[in-house]
């Protein structure tokens, strides 16, 4: 599969990423938006950015630096000079010296390179954002054709940056053929979805998935794990020897504080979503949603369920929280309990799914979380006549139409992520929801009156009128 330049918005440094790029001035000072987001969210920076800084020297437009530190790997490049040339050779330049580093310190897998949107601050290609970005744009893409198995990201910083990168990718690449999702965009654009968030989306964090986890627990039983064995009733045999305790320091010291987003994540959540409800115990998707300005109330407990209902984005985390032992749900007795015991979490889904349609995300078909979970919100979708998706690795061969239409039957509409080797599965998740995001992102009015993008003639007097405005 060939390289691929991924949007995204939000913050860049709390992103998983093979190596983030930061821009400097020539003169390499500490200041502005990024600077204060890399000292305050990745360890190590402030100090040997410093170092850098103390040597008092003037970089070239594009030169770039190599920073490791604990948990990101830093390309810090000089980025100024006239837009036309200056746009291109930071972004050639830096994803040029990320690989390079990063093969030389014997890594073969294939790379996720994180580029900010260059020069498009304060002081910046203000007036000539399109421009610069298609620079940018193109220039990742030319760059990546010649290193093979990588892959780049923009992170904008704002919503409107987002949409101009978009254009530019536009008119780089032409406009994306990928299967298109009318009913899933048009809820997607109207707030009427409901994510579901599976352990899928936090393996690419480095997360265990349910069945490592399950390994985890038959190895504190001293047993070696089976397929014969029921995933419930292994951590119900937990749960017996060692007390709910004991359970739930399991959860804690695994998922706690654990990894960081990964792209899709930000994908993800960056769709206009108000409800995302999740059987996972990390934070990863809250730590998301702070990064992307949105805030999140967590929903954990059943008296959490009456602060829905009002502007903010919620997370429901219906199997509770690493930080929360009390009130974990992953025994059996926990999975035979939930609903009875839960009775405000079981009517907000049933309200939700009175309006909204579901997408889950992140979970196998197979995954007892899953199955679970759908038995209940089957008879609801039945009776609501809405549509719900799920993306889907599975590859059942021959029986690929007699699934989807299993499944159909039950009002869920299957989205598969074609992936022919396990790494990859990763990448295809990222173009499906970059497609999904641009799509959803271009059904709600464009950027008519920036001067940097193009009008429509119905507006142009009235973006002359604004301009002529701002000039006196």
């Amino acid at each position: 599969m060939i390289g691929q330049v991924f949007l995204a918005q939000g913050d860049i440094t709390q992103l998983a990423a093979d190596a983030v790029a930061f821009s400097s001035s020539r003169a390499l000072h500490g200041s502005g938006d990024l600077y204060g987001s890399f000292v305050t969210h990745v360890p190590g920076f402030a100090d040997a950015y410093a170092q850098l800084s103390a040597l008092n020297v003037l970089a070239e437009t594009g030169e770039t630096f190599w920073l490791t530190l604990p948990r990101h790997r830093v390309v810090v490049v000089a980025a100024t000079g006239h837009i036309a040339d200056a746009a291109a050779r930071v972004v050639r330049n830096a994803i040029q010296r990320a690989v390079q580093e990063l093969r030389a310190a014997g890594a073969t897998q294939r790379l996720l390179i994180a580029l900010p949107a260059f020069r498009l601050g304060g002081g910046g290609d203000t007036r000539d954002r399109l421009t610069s970005a298609v620079a940018q744009v193109r220039s990742a893409h030319e760059t990546i054709q010649e290193l093979g198995e990588v892959d780049v990201v923009f992170m904008t910083y704002t919503a409107s940056l987002y949409r101009i990168y978009l254009e530019a990718r536009r008119q780089v690449l032409g406009t994306r053929t990928a299967t298109r999702w009318p009913d899933l965009e048009q809820a997607l654009a109207s707030g009427s979805c409901v994510l579901f968030v599976g352990a899928g989306l936090s393996s690419g964090a480095g997360l265990p998935s349910w069945d490592q986890l399950i390994a985890t627990l038959c190895s504190g039983l001293g047993v070696v794990p089976s397929p014969t064995y029921d995933p419930l009733d292994v951590a119900q045999w937990y749960r017996d020897r060692f007390l709910a305790e004991g359970l739930a320091e399991v959860l804690r010291s695994t998922f706690q504080g654990a990894g960081l987003p990964t792209l899709a994540h930000y994908l993800l959540l960056a769709l206009p979503l108000q409800y995302i409800i999740t059987t996972n115990y990390d934070d990863l998707i809250e730590r998301t949603l702070t990064a992307l300005k949105r805030f999140p109330v967590t929903v954990i407990r059943q008296e959490d369920v009456s602060r829905t209902g009002g502007a903010g984005t919620y997370v429901v985390k219906l199997h509770g929280d690493a930080n929360h032992p009390n009130d974990i749900v992953l025994s059996r007795d926990d999975y035979a309990a939930f609903f009875e015991q839960r009775p405000a979490m079981s009517s907000l889904l049933e309200g939700l799914l009175l309006n909204h349609s579901f997408l889950f995300v992140g979970y196998s078909l197979r995954d007892p979380n899953f199955r679970h979970l759908f038995s209940r919100v089957a008879r609801m979708l039945r009776e609501a006549r809405r549509p719900a998706f799920a993306t889907s690795f599975a590859d059942p061969g021959p029986a690929e139409e007699l699934v989807r239409e299993q499944w159909r039957r039950e009002r869920l509409e299957l989205i598969p992520l074609h992936a022919a080797q396990a790494p990859l599965r990763a990448v295809a998740a990222w173009e499906f929801l970059d497609a999904l995001a641009e799509r959803v992102t271009l059904r709600t009015p464009p950027l008519v009156l920036a001067d940097d993008t193009p009008t429509p003639p119905v507006l142009g007097p009235l973006a002359s009128l604004l301009t002529e405005a701002g000039n006196l």
